[in-house]
């Protein structure tokens, strides 16, 4: 057979939403159905893309596309290099083809000039990323360009762990289950918000009574303000809440960085961002452990699943996006700002 699947530019998984999963493949080629659990698979196939206009190939365009998946297979065939194809689709489907079409140059053969990213990659994760800044898309699909690895969609970088297969054919395999999960619309999250939403109501309906608690001496008693403040920019978040649960004096110190440290440090965990922690010392302490914990079930662990693997996909896209927007203002600023 030839051809080549199509993967994310972004995330580097597919877009395939029919996968092999709990089928009788006895070399594992297959997903697990309890790991996948309640995730929606339909995030796969909702695409968005960046190329080249095959009207004027000096021309940028980038705009949502939502396509139905018999169209979206035989785009992803790069079947550009038959004419006779291409005048069909472009008759029956001009929007699509015009933007999803892999334009064939014979001065060039493999010449890609579209990238496919799935929507939620680029509308949920990338853009949030980049704190909604505008995206040059000339400067965004000439970085794509100069990370083009031969005939993939995939750019030349770090896709996390586990790696999406980078083959001529998408794989389903034991264990990798991460890779097609939603990375934003996360069951196993949910349980947890709530805890968090209670424990904050609760604190609200205490009447800030803990506040009132008897003023006890510690060690940090004795340490400037401007130290304190250097303690906590030295501490993961976890750690900042369990010393200002810990110690009375730390808690009434504001962190003034805390903000930037939640963006910096777990800014894929977007959920928590907004919420105030310093209520109570109580309350510091049980979100501590939250954090640690989702912290923990954040990361990929090969063998075993304990891990939350929406939340691990999430971490793992958000790691490459935060590549892709240094890349991006590194060219930007190449470019000369210039929208």
């Amino acid at each position: 057979m030839g051809g080549w699947d199509s993967y994310c530019a972004i995330c580097g998984s597919t877009f395939k939403s029919h996968l092999s999963i709990d089928s009788d493949d006895e070399t594992d080629l297959t997903y697990s159905g309890e790991v996948i659990g309640e995730s929606d698979l339909q995030w796969l196939k909702t695409l968005r893309a960046i190329g080249l206009s095959a009207g004027n190939p000096k021309e940028r365009k980038e705009q949502s596309l939502w396509l139905q998946e018999t169209i979206l297979i035989f785009l992803l065939m790069k079947e550009a290099k038959c004419p006779g194809y291409a005048r069909m689709f472009q008759f029956l489907y001009p929007k699509v083809v015009l933007i999803l079409f892999r334009y064939y140059d014979p001065t060039h053969e493999g010449n890609q000039i579209v990238f496919p990213f799935h929507e939620v990659c680029y509308k949920d994760i990338l853009l949030r990323c980049f704190k909604y800044e505008k995206i040059n898309t000339d400067v965004f699909h000439a970085l794509c360009e100069d990370r083009r690895e031969d005939f993939r969609d995939q750019l030349a970088l770090d896709y996390g762990n586990p790696h999406p297969p980078c083959e001529q054919y998408w794989q389903c395999r034991k264990g990798e289950e991460v890779l097609v999960t939603h990375p934003v619309k996360i069951p196993q999250l949910i349980p947890y918000l709530g805890i968090i939403q209670e424990l904050i109501v609760s604190e609200e309906k205490k009447h800030l009574a803990s506040r009132a608690v008897q003023v006890s001496h510690d060690i940090f008693d004795k340490l400037p303000y401007e130290l304190r403040q250097e303690v906590f920019n030295l501490l993961p978040i976890p750690s900042v809440l369990a010393l200002k649960s810990a110690s009375f004096s730390m808690h009434v110190c504001p962190d003034l960085s805390w903000k930037q440290k939640l963006e910096t440090d777990i800014g894929w965990l977007w959920e928590v961002h907004d919420i105030d922690p310093f209520k109570s010392q109580a309350l510091e302490a049980r979100l501590s452990m939250i954090i640690a914990e989702l912290e923990k079930k954040s990361r990929y662990t090969e063998g075993k699943v304990d891990y939350i693997p929406g939340l691990v996909n999430r971490r793992r896209i958000w790691a490459v996006c935060e590549k892709i927007r240094l890349l991006y203002h590194a060219k930007l600023a190449e470019a000369g700002g210039q929208q």
